[in-house]
């Protein structure tokens, strides 16, 4: 009886906790980051290096890698992950390559490299899933891929951390998994 009773009290703390976050949700001042995956059809196995120290395929040394590796074959529509305005569209061969950077609110920022073509340009308002371009292997890369950045003001985030809402759990964890243990980044 003791022990149902801890039982409930947690459960009822859990709910509490839950109903919290909704209220916090509608909120008209709630800032919800960009969650949504820039890819289709997305499976685990297509994660590569995410954010950190990763060894760089040309040079072989471990150089800091911001991003999230979205291996894919070239052509593949990428899109927005969330409400934004495009503010930085760079066209390269070196770096990154070709570069679409939409602005959110809240002050998040989401980076999408080494695209083929992009379909957007400067100052385009976009809403979630709209298509920005296609995966490419442009600038310095290793293979076809999308290099995915997700940045709160100056801050470089984990874009790991932000799929939880487009993946189903046991997928979620995978990728977590996949992105934690690859050592070598695709650029």
């Amino acid at each position: 009886e003791a022990r149902l009773d801890a039982l409930k009290g947690k459960a009822e703390d859990i709910e509490a906790d839950f109903r919290a976050i909704i209220k916090r949700l509608q909120s008209s001042d709630c800032v919800v980051p960009p969650m949504f995956n820039p890819l289709n059809d997305f499976s685990f196995a297509q994660t590569g290096a995410s954010v950190g120290e990763k060894i760089n395929p040309f040079y072989k040394v471990r150089i800091m890698h911001n991003g999230l590796d979205l291996i894919a074959p070239s052509g593949d529509p990428v899109h927005a992950a969330a409400d934004g305005v495009v503010t930085d569209v760079v066209k390269s061969r070196k770096g990154l390559g070709n570069v679409v950077t939409i602005t959110h609110d809240g002050g998040y920022k989401t980076r999408y490299a080494h695209l083929a073509d992009i379909e957007v340009r400067k100052g385009k308002k976009l809403k979630k899933g709209d298509r920005i371009g296609y995966v490419g292997v442009s600038g310095t890369s290793f293979a076809p891929h999308l290099h995915y950045e997700v940045l709160r003001d100056t801050l470089v985030m984990d874009p790991v951390n932000h799929f939880f809402a487009s993946l189903d759990p046991e997928e979620y964890v995978n990728v977590m998994i996949m992105a934690a243990t690859t050592g070598q980044s695709l650029d």
